[in-house]
């Protein structure tokens, strides 16, 4: 019976993967403790923003963006 219940807490667990959504790869968070190069290589944010490198692009939560500074509008 033990083995039963452990195996559907399992598939219950393992059906419950957390999705993300696509949007949220353009909203900016509060940078993250990450330790970031000081390399200066900058990218464009989906959002809009230029960051100094893609690593603080992704310590800010930004996953989604190009080589090369934002164009202004």
């Amino acid at each position: 019976m033990r083995l039963i219940l452990s195996f559907l807490f399992l598939a219950v667990f393992i059906g419950c993967e957390e999705k993300m959504d696509p949007s949220s790869n353009c909203i900016e968070k509060p940078r993250d403790e990450s330790g970031c190069y000081t390399v200066y290589s900058p990218v464009c944010g989906c959002n809009g923003k230029t960051y100094s490198n893609d690593c603080e692009a992704k310590a800010h939560g930004i996953l989604s963006y190009s080589a090369g500074e934002c164009q202004e509008k």
